[in-house]
């Protein structure tokens, strides 16, 4: 019994030496190691690229839209005027009426500047660029050629997004070819807040 227990390990570490050396590990080693006649190359390691968001806005657009928005949830028109205020083209109106005035009178006829703005500004932007200044304009719908925003050429999901916006009227008057009838705000590329109108 004790001679079999002894050809069993001999048996055993005979195979584990033959098994180590058919994989010696020194085959598997760099090829570079040990050619003395060949030049090594080192290359070195890429810099970590920088992560940069495509659709993110520039700083000044952002600084102005988030000013924009801390105003907006005050809930006051007055706050709003004095804000619009600071900007000397900034434009409301095309009847020539102050801020104030013409947003009161809308917000009379139902259409609160306030609730309707904080709206927009939910939805996507989009951009114009008229060579000398760059606007960013929400909601995206209002940048779009009114030949797109034709009921033909509306996704399912547009045709809702612009029924909320501009109502089934508006996007009657849109079928007639007037221009985009809903809110619209732009912020100019150096943080400039150009307006918040609505077309009547």
């Amino acid at each position: 019994m004790t001679e079999f227990r002894d050809w069993i390990k001999a048996a055993i570490l005979t195979g584990f030496l033959g098994l180590t050396s058919a994989c010696d590990v020194s085959d598997h080693l760099d090829e570079n190691i040990n050619r003395p006649n060949e030049t090594v190359v080192t290359v070195p390691e890429a810099e970590t690229p920088v992560a940069t968001d495509p659709t993110a806005l520039p700083e000044p657009v952002q600084e102005k839209l988030d000013l924009i928005r801390e105003t907006l949830e005050q809930d006051s028109i007055r706050a709003l005027v004095r804000l619009a205020e600071q900007e000397p083209d900034f434009k409301s109106n095309y009847g020539g009426l102050n801020h104030y005035d013409h947003w009161y009178i809308m917000k009379r006829a139902g259409l609160d500047p306030i609730e309707k703005t904080l709206i927009i500004l939910d939805e996507p932007y989009g951009i114009k660029d008229f060579g000398v200044h760059k606007f960013y304009i929400w909601p995206e719908m209002a940048t779009r050629p009114l030949d797109e925003l034709k009921l033909n050429r509306l996704s399912f999901e547009d045709r809702a997004t612009l029924a909320r916006l501009v109502s089934e009227d508006g996007i009657k008057r849109l079928e007639d070819g007037e221009p985009y009838p809903g809110f619209r705000l732009a912020i100019r590329e150096d943080g400039s807040w150009a307006y918040l109108m609505q077309d009547n």
